[in-house]
This record gives structure tokens, sequence and C-alpha cells, in this order.
């Protein structure tokens, strides 16, 4: 049986040699220089990652506020066709589109 390798383990030990070497040659500024640049660049790029999902939730959000009025209008329209009979079950399925998409508002939904 072949066991799997995690390759971020291998290339963190590799950096982690490579520091020790450096360290040992005299270059601990260097060394501690690199890895704050590294842990920044991580960082940045985890706040860059979580504003992009933000402003895609308040996309989602702002298209779900649109397609909520879209749902009422043209259900308002069917509604002056409509005999009563297929007024009660339109009525039910708007309220469940209706509620869909608040939900999508609320941010419940993924």
């Amino acid at each position: 049986m072949v066991r799997p390798i995690s390759l971020s383990l291998l290339h963190a030990r590799a950096i982690d040699q490579a520091e020790t070497t450096l360290i040992a040659a005299g270059r601990r500024q260097d060394v501690e220089r690199i890895r704050t640049a590294r842990i920044m660049r991580t960082a940045r790029r985890n706040v860059e990652k979580a504003q992009e999902q933000k402003r895609l939730k308040r996309c989602a959000a702002l298209a779900a506020y649109k397609a909520i009025a879209a749902v009422r209008a043209a259900y308002a329209a069917q509604d002056k066709l409509a005999d009563e009979f297929d007024r009660e079950r339109w009525y039910g399925l708007r309220d469940l589109v209706v509620s869909e998409l608040e939900r999508i508002v609320e941010g419940k939904r993924p």
C-alpha cells in the first residue's frame, strides 16, 4: 500500500531547514524579515478573500431584493388575469419564492 504524502509538510520542512541554516550562518535578521513578509502576504490574501466574500454577499442580497420586487410585480400582474382558484395557488407559490429570496437577503442561504 502506498502512503500519501503531504506536500505542504515537505515544503514546511524544507523552509525550516533553510531557515536553520541561515540562522547558523548569522543571518537571523534576514530570516525574520522574510518570515514576517511571508506571514503578511498570507494575512493580506486572507483579508482580500474575506472582503471579496462580503462584497459577493452584498451583491447577492441586492439581486435578491430586485428579484423580490420583480416577483411581486409579476404576481400582481398575474392576479389581475387569474380566477380565484388560480389566485390561491399563485399566492402559495409567491409566498414560497419570496420567503426563499428573503432568506438570501438575511444571509441564511449559502
